[in-house]
């Protein structure tokens, strides 16, 4: 806790002395072994100035502060605070005191109360999860192929990501598990166990599978089997911190980096669907968590086969690259390293386990989305240094690249909403290099991918560093000489575009969406300015076929600028609730409706209305766009209401 007592002046000025000249914090750190080194080849005796010298690289950059915890066998070895959990205060971080938000990293623990329960035979990895939920739930599924806790744990459950965000400024909002999931349940989309989609939504079902089990509120179990038993005394994943209320005055301050430079302090945000990333704790308690994980005996479990059986892989699109563990990412590295990364509103971190080595790396920041710290002292310390050559496959055994060229988009997107059209402005363009190779480009990045074995294909090289995160490596599955799915085996996949998704397509829609942007938008000062020429020239009242043709027009245009409101709202306006999404909906049901009314009432007055030819096909142009413009948006779904 940092305290506001009142201190002697001697000590304030001894302390502000020590600050100065130790910008970073050693809270904790045993005697450092002075033998062996770690996989990447860093001597134990050299830890403290190897992370020195990389952390300090970005501190004050990337991000205010840092906790970095190495652990080896069932000991801390180094623990270093480094910059502030708090630059308005000026209060450096403590890897013993000061709580981070864990993000992400809280779903191993989901994994793990997931094993826990399979070990003592009250769930099982490839039953069908209905068999724990209730009806509504699976009433929703669109496969009949079951969904097992497997699917899940690799984020192959099939689900698109839900628009609504995973964020609520208010504890307010939230809400038992249970009425949370039912509440907001995305489609499935994909069938189970074929698209590596990451889901949020999934993780907390698997969360809610061991409520109904054990008949434990998650955060309940969460605490009384594995923070508790663990030493893990600063650590709570409770939602509002309800069970830990004291840790609240440890937090760290959360931020953003400023475009314009430093950094933009963030409010404190609620994660509804809190098992899959709402955890809080001190980087020596998660430490405590790796060490848990590296040890034969482990707490954590009545059998250690049961440990070994989590940390083993459990699903990959194909062996040659890696992929999943029980729920834990598999790293570049050997020997064999899981882990998770964590990302939230204010915050990143990382988190690996060597179990051979029974080595465990923290680090955890308070920057959201900071990925060169984060996963730049994994690398540092566990990624291979000079990795083995590869062997030469025969060109004859390679796959032609030119079967891999086209457009893709990311599968963890929203496809069954009108955000659907959001994915398709960071679309995937992939071209033939020579005759096995291909060249990926995305978001004006570009980047080269070998073909190291048949399908397979490694990073090669790039004019941006941040290509090798998006794409280290892809595995192409191939079906009749048809791309299925590009796969980087974490996270997620890359699939082809729809042929009604194709460039052509999208182009036509573009242009069919600009032309009745621009005339609907301009018809009301075209309309406005002719009814002023009227009343200027006295001139009679506009025939009855003309009026309800001008009231179809305004009709288009409030269409316009409702849909042109709904995207700007989807892409800028990230505490968006589902009620504000729907009534957008509502309303484009409201003017498609009475504007289609409107324009039939016009043809039907227009019997008796002497017109030109232009005039004519003014009225009839003037409809045209308007089916056509209704045609588009139930193709994108701007008509479905989101469940």
């Amino acid at each position: 806790m940092y305290s506001k007592k009142r201190k002697p002046i001697s000590v304030l000025l001894f302390l502000c002395l020590l600050f100065a000249l130790l910008p970073s914090v050693s809270a904790y750190a045993e005697k450092t072994p002075d033998s062996g080194t770690t996989p990447s080849g860093v001597p134990f005796s050299r830890l403290e100035p190897e992370i020195d010298r990389y952390v300090n690289a970005y501190i004050g950059k990337s991000t205010p502060g840092a906790a970095v915890v190495v652990t080896r066998g069932d000991r801390i070895v180094f623990s270093k605070g480094y910059g502030y959990a708090n630059l308005e205060d000026k209060i450096p971080v403590d890897p013993a005191n000061t709580v981070f938000a864990y993000g992400s990293i809280n779903k191993p623990f989901v994994w793990t109360a997931v094993m826990q329960l399979v070990e003592a035979g009250k769930m099982k990895l490839d039953q069908d999860i209905r068999a724990y939920f209730p009806k509504e739930l699976g009433d929703k599924l669109r496969y009949d192929r079951p969904i097992t806790m497997l699917d899940i744990m690799s984020h192959t459950a099939g689900y698109e990501q839900h628009p609504l965000s995973t964020f609520s400024l208010s504890s307010k909002n939230l809400d038992s598990l249970e009425t949370t999931l039912l509440s907001s349940q995305p489609e499935q989309i994909y069938e189970p166990g074929t698209v590596i989609a990451y889901s949020n939504f999934a993780t907390a079902l698997a969360a809610l599978a061991v409520e109904k089990v054990s008949g434990e509120p998650f955060y309940d179990y969460e605490m009384n089997h594995i923070l508790r038993p663990l030493g893990m005394d600063r650590s709570s994943g409770h939602p509002a911190l309800a069970d830990h209320p004291d840790l609240s005055n440890m937090e760290a301050a959360g931020y953003a980096v400023n475009p314009d430079g430093g950094f933009e302090v963030r409010k404190r945000h609620y994660v509804p669907m809190y098992p899959a990333g709402a955890m809080e704790g001190t980087a020596e308690d998660l430490a405590r968590f790796a060490m848990a994980l590296n040890k034969p005996d482990s707490p954590l479990f009545a059998r250690p086969e049961t440990l070994k059986t989590m940390l083993s892989r459990s699903y990959t699109p194909d062996e040659a690259i890696l992929s999943n563990a029980h729920g834990f990412w598999e790293y570049r590295a050997q020997p064999h390293v899981v882990g998770h990364s964590g990302n939230v509103k204010g915050f990143s971190g990382n988190f690996a386990v060597v179990p051979e080595e029974r080595l465990g790396i923290v680090v955890l920041t308070n920057t959201e989305i900071e990925q060169k710290l984060t996963s730049g002292i994994i690398d540092l310390l566990v990624k291979e240094k000079q990795e083995a050559p590869v062997p030469q496959v025969p060109a004859a055994e390679l796959q032609p690249s030119r079967e891999l060229a086209g457009y893709y988009v990311q599968s963890g997107g929203t496809y069954t909403t009108y955000h659907e059209v959001l994915n398709y402005l960071g679309l995937i363009k992939i071209t033939a290099k020579g005759e096995h190779d291909l060249t990926l480009s995305v978001m004006g990045m570009s980047g080269e991918m070998k073909q190291i074995r048949p399908k397979v294909y490694q990073f090669a090289q790039a004019g941006d560093p941040r290509f090798e995160r998006l794409a280290p490596i892809l595995y192409a599955e191939m079906s009749e000489g048809q791309v299925v799915r590009l796969s980087k085996g974490i996270a997620t996949d890359i699939l082809p575009v729809r042929e009604s998704r194709s460039l052509p397509a999208l182009f036509s829609y573009l242009a069919w969406t600009i032309l009745t942007v621009l005339c609907f938008a301009l018809a009301p000062f075209v309309l406005l300015v002719r009814f002023l020429l009227r009343i200027k020239k006295g001139l009679p009242r506009a025939h009855a076929a003309n009026r309800w043709l001008t009231s179809a027009i305004l009709c288009g245009s409030l269409l316009v600028a409702n849909n042109l409101y709904m995207l700007a709202n989807g892409m800028l306006n990230e505490n968006v609730t589902v009620s504000q999404m729907n009534l957008g909906v509502a309303l484009n049901w409201t003017f498609a409706l009475l504007g289609a009314v409107l324009f039939a009432v016009s043809f039907f007055k227009n019997g008796s209305l002497k017109q030109t030819r232009w005039q004519l096909a003014g009225r009839y142009s003037a409809c045209g766009l308007f089916a056509g413009y209704l045609l588009l948006l139930a193709n994108w779904h701007f008509f479905h209401f989101i469940p």
